[in-house]
C-alpha cells in the first residue's frame, strides 16, 4: 500500500519523492535515497514530515506535499494540482475533497468531513448534521515551506487534540487552508479494516487505475 502512493508520487513533477517513517519494517523496503527515518514522538504526520524535509536545502517558498500512506489509488495528477495551486504566492497551505458517497457518510467518523466555500476550507468534522458544501476531505496536504514550519513551532491546538484531525491546528493559528477538488477516480483512504478489505477487492481489479 505504501510503495504504491509513493509510486504515484514518483509519477508527478516533484523534485524529490521520499518515504517518512518511524518503523524499520518500513524504511527497510526501500532504498536509502528514497526513505527518512524520523522520530517516534511525533504529533502528526505533518511533523513528521518537516522533519524529514529538514534535511533538504529548501528555501521558504518551496513547495512541500504531505501525501499519507494510506491513499494507494491516489491519481499524481491530483498531487500536481496541489503544487500548482501552492506554487501560486498567495497560497500558503491547501488540501484535496470530494463528494460524498451517501448521507450516511455524515455520520461515519472514519470518514472526515471538511466544508468548503469558495475554494476555501472552513471547518473539518468527524460527524455532522450539514449538507451544504460539505465534502469528504483527502488525506494530502502542500504547504510552503515557511507555513510547515510555523505549524510545526506551534503546540496541537485543543480542536486538534480533541478531534485528532492535524488541519486544525493550521485554521486555529489563522491559516488559510485552500481546497480543491481531486480528480482521483478512487476515493479510499485505508484507516480501518473495512477499508482495507475495500483496497484489497480494488486491488484485484486491473482496471482501478
Amino acid at each position: 500500500m505504501i510503495n504504491w502512493t509513493f509510486e504515484a508520487g514518483l509519477k508527478t513533477s516533484a523534485d524529490i519523492v521520499q518515504v517518512a517513517t518511524d518503523s524499520k519494517k518500513i524504511y527497510d523496503l526501500f532504498s536509502n535515497d528514497n526513505v527518512v527515518m524520523t522520530s517516534s514522538d511525533h504529533h502528526s504526520g505533518t511533523d513528521r514530515v518537516n522533519e524529514a524535509v529538514s534535511k533538504i536545502d529548501l528555501s521558504d517558498n518551496d513547495v512541500i506535499i504531505n501525501v499519507q500512506g494510506d491513499e494507494p489509488f491516489i491519481n499524481p495528477e491530483d498531487i500536481n494540482n496541489l503544487f500548482d495551486l501552492v506554487s501560486n504566492e498567495k497560497i500558503t497551505m491547501a488540501t484535496l475533497y470530494s463528494d460524498l458517497k451517501s448521507l450516511g457518510e455524515l455520520e461515519d467518523s472514519n470518514k472526515v468531513k471538511i466544508l468548503v466555500n469558495d475554494g476555501i476550507a472552513l471547518n473539518f468534522f468527524r460527524e455532522t448534521s450539514l449538507e451544504d458544501n460539505i465534502f469528504i476531505h483527502q488525506g494530502i496536504y502542500a504547504f510552503k515551506y515557511k507555513t510547515l514550519k510555523s505549524f510545526v513551532s506551534w503546540k496541537p491546538t485543543d480542536n486538534e487534540k480533541k478531534y485528532k484531525l492535524e488541519q486544525f491546528r493550521a485554521l486555529d493559528n489563522g491559516i488559510t487552508i485552500n481546497a480543491i477538488k481531486s480528480v482521483s477516480k478512487i476515493h479510499l483512504g485505508v484507516d480501518t479494516e473495512d477499508d482495507l478489505k475495500k483496497a484489497n477487492e480494488i486491488a484485484k481489479k486491473s482496471s482501478y487505475k
